[in-house]
Parts: structure tokens; sequence; C-alpha cells
């Protein structure tokens, strides 16, 4: 039995077309799909590195910030020690109330005192000499000390008579405060409508001594 087909070739041909054309769209279809999948990834792995070099960049930035104020941080830590260091050498180690406390002490009422310096100087002269040693005992134990310098005071005033500065003298002498007692001068002089003597001592802490 022959089968007979009474469909025509351009309804054949048609049907035909239109499976191409489905398959064709599926595949562009298909196509566009991937495409925007994968500029949704893209575009995700973009805004994912975009974050990451923000977060290394204000990393940077607080790293180098860090530096920074470490770096004028220790600049100033080394001003401040140098500073110290400045002041420390200095540093007069003296306590003068305690001086002034002790001149109180030994200057009797019938002595009236003008002017009181106490100055600082090198004693390079002899503490440069070879064997020479400065020894401070400030703290009433004798310890090597760095700094050459030695205190010198100078008493202005009046007395009664040359007796009475000539005891002034003695008590400087036998205090523990005072080394080097040395009279500038002592002269009459006449204050108001009574005599006096003015005179000038000059004497050195003892708050060091020199060893060989």
């Amino acid at each position: 039995m022959k089968e007979i087909d009474f469909l025509p070739e351009w309804y054949k041909q048609g049907c035909l077309q239109q499976k191409k054309h489905r398959e064709f769209y599926i595949a562009l279809g298909l196509i566009v799909f991937i495409m925007a999948a994968w500029s949704i990834f893209a575009n995700g792995r973009v805004v994912v590195v975009k974050a990451r070099n923000t977060t290394l960049r204000n990393a940077k930035l607080i790293q180098e910030r860090s530096e920074t104020e470490y770096n004028q941080a220790d600049g100033e830590y080394r001003q401040l020690k140098s500073r110290c260091k400045i002041l420390d050498s200095v540093k007069s180690h003296i306590v003068v109330s305690n001086v002034i406390a002790e001149l109180t002490h030994l200057l009797d009422g019938g002595i009236i005192l003008k002017k009181l310096e106490i100055k600082a100087e090198m004693i390079g002269g002899q503490s440069g000499k070879t064997g020479i040693k400065v020894i401070s005992t400030a703290g009433g134990r004798p310890t090597l000390s760095e700094k050459k310098v030695r205190f010198r005071i100078t008493l202005t005033g009046l007395a009664a008579d040359a007796a009475q500065v000539a005891e002034v003298i003695n008590r400087l002498e036998q205090s523990d405060y005072f080394f080097q007692i040395v009279p500038s001068f002592s002269r009459n002089t006449t204050t108001g409508q009574y005599q006096a003597s003015e005179f000038e001592i000059t004497c050195y802490l003892a708050n060091y001594r020199l060893a060989n």
C-alpha cells in the first residue's frame, strides 16, 4: 500500500523555516542569558575588587598616618630627652632655702645683710688637671660627679664692729655648709648717726670636694 502525501511543498518548507527560526531564537536567548549572567558576575567581582582596593588603600593610609604619628612622637621624645639633659646639666642640685636657713642661723641679730649672691662657676682650672676629680658630697655620701661646677656665695652686709665680722667668719668656718671662707673687705662706715663695719665675705657651698 502506498502512502499519499497531500501536504503541499510550500507548507513543509514553512514548517521547516519556523523550526529553524525557533531554534535560532532559543540559541539567541541562551546567549543573551549567558551574557547577562556573566555581566552580573563580572560587575559583582568589580565591586568586590573595588571594595578590597578601598580597604587596602584605607589600611595603607592608616599605616602611613601611624608611621607619621610615630615619627613625630619619637622626634618629640628625642627633643624632650635632649632638653632634659640640658636642664639636668644646668640644674644646681642645691636647696637654696636650706642655705638661707643656715645663714639665718649663723648670722645673729647684730648683722644686717645687704646682699646675698649664689653664683655657679666652673672648676675647670683644677678639675682639668691630671688626677683631680670632682666628688659630690651633697647627700652626705661622697659620689663621683660629672658636673664640674661649684657655687660661690657672696655675703655683703653691716656689722656693729670688726669683732662681729670676725665672729661671722668664725661661725661660717665651723658650719658644715660652707668652706674656703675668704673676707673680701671690712671697713668702717657711717650709717645715719651710727658707726658700723661694712664687710663682704666670699665662700663656697660645701656640697663637693676635690680629690686626687
